[in-house]
Formats: C-alpha cells, sequence, structure tokens
C-alpha cells in the first residue's frame, strides 16, 4: 500500500497541474545552469531493528529505548544540472553519525550474540546517505513546475554493537541502492517560493522506503535564496529472521546559489 503522506502530495500535485500549465515563461530564479544547496539538518532517529542467527529470533530492538543512540545534527548537500529547460540531473550528500552507551535494561539477541541485562552496549552507526535521480518537468510556466523523477537513494552504513565488558561484538556494512519514482513542484509568488518533493519505492508486503521533503524560500535575488522547511524519511523491510523500521525526520535550514 502507498504510505499516506505519498498519496497526499499527489493528490496536491494534481490540482497544481491548471495554475502551472497555465502560465508561460519559467520564473527568472530557474534560468540557471548549476545550482546548490547547503542545509542544516536537525533529525530525530527512531526506530526498530531485529536480527536472528539461523532459525533463532532475535530480540526487537529499539534504537533510542534500548541503544540510546541520541539526537544529532548533520547538513545535507544538494545539487542540481540543468542540461535543458525541462531536463535536470540532480544529488545530494547526507552523511551521519550516531553513538549510543547504555546499560542494557534487557537482554538483547542480536545476531550471533547475547548482551545480559544491567551490562554496558554500545552501538555506533556512521555513514551516508546518497540520492542521485534525473528530473523532467512536464510542466513550466511563470508560476514555476511539475516535474517528475526517476533516480536511486542508496544507503551506506557502518553498523557496531558491542559489549565491550564481555568481549562480544556484531559489526556489518550496508550498501543498499534502492531505484525510486516521484515527483517534485515550485511555486513562486513574487520573492518567495514553495517546494515539494516525494519520491519512493514499494515492494509489498517485503516493505518500502519513501522520502518527503518540504521548503519554503525567499529569494533575495534570482541567484541567492535562503529558506528552511521539513524532511522526512521512513523505510521498512522483513526478510526471514531479519527486521527493521527506520524513521529519520527533521526540521533543516539553507542557502541556496543558482550560477
Amino acid at each position: 500500500m502507498t504510505p499516506r503522506p505519498v498519496r497526499a502530495f499527489a493528490v496536491v500535485s494534481i490540482l497544481a497541474l491548471p495554475a502551472v500549465a497555465a502560465a508561460q515563461g519559467p520564473p527568472p530564479a530557474e534560468e540557471y545552469r548549476f545550482r546548490v544547496e547547503y542545509r542544516e539538518f536537525r533529525p530525530v532517529l527512531s526506530g526498530e531493528v531485529q536480527r536472528g542467527f539461523g532459525e533463532i529470533e532475535g530480540t526487537l530492538v529499539d534504537l533510542e529505548d534500548d541503544l540510546g543512540l541520541p539526537e544529532k545534527r548533520t547538513f545535507a548537500v544538494k545539487a542540481v544540472l540543468r542540461l535543458a529547460a525541462a531536463h535536470k540531473l540532480r544529488g545530494s550528500y547526507t552523511p551521519f553519525s550516531y553513538r549510543g552507551d547504555v546499560t542494557a535494561r534487557r537482554t538483547i539477541r542480536f545476531e550471533g550474540s547475547t548482551f545480559e541485562r544491567f551490562t554496558r552496549v554500545v552501538t555506533d552507526l556512521k555513514g551516508g546517505y546518497y540520492t542521485a535521480e534525473y528530473e523532467w518537468d512536464v510542466f513550466r510556466g511563470s508560476s514555476g513546475y511539475l516535474g517528475l523523477l526517476v533516480g536511486a537513494k542508496v544507503v551506506d552504513a557502518d553498523t557496531l554493537i558491542a559489549g565491550p565488558n564481555e568481549g562480544i561484538r556484531e559489526q556489518e556494512t550496508l550498501r543498499v541502492p534502492i531505484p525510486v519514482l516521484g515527483a517534485t513542484s515550485r511555486v513562486y509568488a513574487g520573492r518567495l517560493s514553495l517546494e515539494g518533493e516525494v519520491a519512493g519505492l514499494s515492494i509489498g508486503s517485503r516493505g518500502y522506503l519513501y522520502e518527503l521533503d518540504f521548503s519554503a524560500r525567499l529569494h533575495l535575488s534570482d541567484r541567492l535564496a535562503v529558506g528552511g522547511g521539513y524532511r522526512l524519511l521512513s523505510s521498512e523491510g522483513e526478510e526471514d529472521v531479519e527486521f527493521f523500521k527506520l524513521r529519520f525526520r527533521g526540521w533543516q535550514f539553507g542557502l541556496e546559489i543558482g550560477l
């Protein structure tokens, strides 16, 4: 089933089509060759992970309550290369680094290790989140545009869960490219613009991934804008004795430059 936020964005985009299509000629801020944006991102990481060993079922572990992974600021860099009037190549990079150091509230079975209650558990989660997409603007006008997206999102993460006092540890590197489809729209009103974007993929009962990104900007000139918004990345997957449900969400503030 398609997540509710994705359906809502699709309805809003369809309703916006006539307004965008009726106007002629793009806004001056859209007459660029290359655009880059830097954002300060203040996300909250939440979710659950379960990993068994063989036929043994692992413990469903909460990232906040069981592992103590804290809130931590990061940043994101987005770039757009405009190939032609309605054709763009886009990419982004968001690094992340989390460390938890807690006393286990309960016994945790994770892969081939057992972390007993009241023992120390140290968790490290480091890596990056990358996106690469092609955008085709199906409607363009003086009020903005509506585009379709096709591309991939890549999670590159190194994870470590250790019991230093017992000398046990489970370590894994995860590099997963995920193909996605989506839509993006930006609407201008004078020096203000509103942008919304959704992209994702559903694989039925095995899981899904989707990302929502909403921003408002004040355009100081045709080439410079400041703004803020909200970003949500949600993913869930299940296979054999493994399960995960992750959500990465929070406010963002940034500076956009067009060349």
